[in-house]
């Protein structure tokens, strides 16, 4: 999963340049869609690490996996 939003972060970024003259601006468009990207990313890798440790890892890491795919 890491690799594939490192491709699309990178991608995005090549477009916010590409469509904004300046780099402050560029930048600012592309914070605007990769930081909620990321902070879902983050909130479910927590989920599964959270599960991964539980008394009832199995079970938990089965129910992570299964909603996400």
């Amino acid at each position: 999963m890491g690799a594939n939003l490192a491709m699309r972060d990178g991608a995005d970024l090549a477009h916010a340049l590409a469509e904004h003259a300046a780099v402050d601006d560029a930048v600012t468009a592309y914070e605007k869609i990769l930081i909620p990207r990321s902070v879902e990313a983050a909130e479910g890798a927590a989920e599964g690490i959270d599960g991964a440790f539980a008394p009832d890892s199995a079970e938990q890491t089965l129910a992570h996996m299964t909603a996400h795919h």
